[in-house]
């Protein structure tokens, strides 16, 4: 373990990049501050109108409307966004009129499904709960009036917009692989740093997440009648056999905070008759890998040793944060706040793909994400708008 200033953490897991690097100092700015309890209302507000919207993947039109109810928001406050749509998923996008921005903050109002009873929102005890509370619909709000207020602190100095050093992606389809969100806008944005705003806490900055691989293994065998089973070859059996040959491609292996591929059988299909031998099986197992996988490797092993069919259903990238001197200020300004890594993943796989330095960050949640009590703690929200409010005054005045 090593002591890094104010954090501490394992560069075996993180990678000696992560050492903290002293930077030369700036002189000290005083950002501009909004009354703190009227402005976290607006966000616990907002937010609770956005958990309304049951934005789930199997209800597209609440999406939309979601989305559509975002661009009034900013058009009502005189915002210029750009309402985007590939594949029926919609993205809202504001940026600079240059089309470029130092910062980018992204977030996504896709949800999972849930009861529709979770899609009322609840505070209580310092907490909100609902459907998207930490998963990301606070995340949306937050960027919106972050964006409003520094926007309007800008036009009452007199500054032209393009000055802003703020913009802001909110897509629909993350929950889902992002491929028509996330990747297809950030490939028409400029920006030198990307938040994003799905993970983490406010004391954990994520800058590495697993990438994912889903495989199907397909086992078939011979039907017969159930009451004369030496007369097929069950695909259950071989499924079974092919699960546990797969098993030692992962069992054993030992890292700090579980940093190394694991695997989880997710979803098993087989049979049709209780008085038949089947003669089809099928598994999908969610891998999630690390930097130091050969994925095409591994895919070949299992391949060469299972009796069944392995095909490759989903594979996309890890995320890892290159490291940026934008991410020193940022923990500079945060000074409880470290560098750590996710097991999950996220619309941040994205950025690796399109070499935008950025992180993983956010709200407290308690890990509630997906769940019946999925919630946000109400003040984490508060400390989290400070710390980026701040972190965008010093770029704007320092650059």
């Amino acid at each position: 373990m090593s002591v890094c200033g104010s954090y501490l953490f394992s560069n075996k897991v993180l990678g000696p990049q992560w050492i903290k690097q002293p930077r030369p100092r700036r002189t000290p700015i005083e950002p501009h501050t909004e009354n703190s309890s009227s402005t976290l209302r607006e966000i616990v507000d907002l937010t609770k109108d956005l958990i309304r919207f049951k934005s789930t993947h199997t209800r597209p039109e609440e999406i939309q409307q979601c989305a559509r109810f975002i661009e009034e928001w900013f058009k009502h406050r005189d915002i210029p966004c750009t309402f985007m749509e590939r594949n029926g998923v919609p993205s809202v996008r504001v940026l600079p009129p240059r089309e470029q921005t130092p910062l980018l903050l992204m977030s996504h109002i896709d949800v999972v499904n849930a009861t529709d009873s979770l899609f009322e929102p609840i505070e209580r005890d310092g907490r909100l709960y609902g459907r998207g509370s930490i998963d990301d619909k606070y995340a949306v709000a937050l960027s919106m009036v972050l964006l409003k207020n520094r926007m309007a602190w800008n036009r009452s100095q007199g500054l032209d917009d393009g000055t802003l050093p703020l913009g802001v992606l909110i897509t629909g389809d993350e929950e889902i692989g992002g491929t028509n969100g996330a990747r297809n806008a950030l490939g028409g944005i400029s920006c030198d740093f990307c938040i994003a705003l799905d993970g983490g806490h406010v004391e954990k900055i994520v800058v590495k997440e697993k990438g994912i691989l889903r495989l199907k293994v397909v086992a078939s065998g011979k039907t017969a009648h159930g009451a004369r089973p030496w007369q097929g070859e069950n695909a259950i059996e071989k499924l079974i056999e092919d699960c546990r040959i797969m098993r030692r491609f992962f069992d054993g292996l030992t890292e700090p905070e579980h940093w190394h591929r694991t695997m989880n059988l997710s979803v098993i299909r087989a049979g049709e008759s209780v008085n038949q031998v089947p003669d089809r099986a099928e598994a999908i197992f969610d891998i999630r890998y690390t930097e130091k996988d050969d994925v095409d490797d591994l895919v070949q092993r299992i391949q060469a040793i299972v009796s069944g069919k392995v095909i490759t259903q989903e594979r996309e990238p890890l995320f890892i944060s290159p490291g940026s001197p934008y991410l020193d200020r940022l923990l500079d300004l945060a000074k409880n706040t470290r560098p750590g890594i996710a097991h999950g993943a996220s619309d941040a796989r994205f950025l690796t793909q399109f070499n935008i330095p950025g992180i993983v960050w956010g709200a407290d949640g308690n890990s509630s994400q997906h769940s019946t009590d999925e919630h946000v703690e109400i003040q984490s929200l508060s400390r989290l708008y400070d710390i980026l409010n701040r972190f965008i005054a010093d770029i704007q005045e320092n650059g």
